[in-house]
């Protein structure tokens, strides 16, 4: 992820980064008030999230793969797109990285699938997926030169 930034700024992009267990984001409770009223009932820091990712043309969304899927944290920021209605994900551009410790891409295809799904739902442009294959502990991918050339592109070509 901090390559894919590396690269956004190189080619002139202010950038943030986000890291979820930082933040308090509950669950979506599936109440639909949301669809009532436009706003989710829940006061919490994806309220002041969904302004970041509305003010932001491209998004870098980040997990590591855990038992074929994302992690808990990401899962829940995501179901809670769910009431963002006050946001405008049409048009925006979005990388994906996913590191896993399996050597095998294929194992990242759940995660993937998922994410995938979820953003054309949301009619975002998926102009990115940085696999890194073999990255187990924090810190792994740098023993991947490839997969950091890849995404440091991938930042730098999501500008044009």
């Amino acid at each position: 992820m901090d390559e894919v930034l590396r690269g956004a700024k190189e080619a002139g992009a202010s950038t943030a980064k986000v890291i979820l267990d930082t933040l308090e984001i509950h669950p979506c409770r599936a109440c639909d008030i949301c669809g009532e009223t436009g706003k989710c009932v829940q006061q919490d820091d994806m309220v002041k999230l969904l302004d970041q990712m509305q003010e932001s043309e491209v998004w870098v969304l980040g997990t590591p793969v855990y038992w074929w899927g994302p992690s808990a944290q990401l899962k829940t920021f995501v179901d809670r797109w769910y009431g963002a209605k006050q946001v405008n994900f049409e048009g925006r551009r979005v990388i994906l990285t996913i590191p896993l410790g399996s050597e095998d891409q294929h194992d990242a295809r759940h995660v993937v699938g998922m994410l995938t799904d979820a953003l054309e739902y949301q009619k975002t442009e998926l102009v990115a997926t940085v696999l890194a294959p073999g990255a187990f502990e924090s810190g792994d991918v740098r023993k991947y030169p490839e997969v950091l050339a890849k995404a440091r592109q991938a930042g730098r070509e999501a500008l044009e």
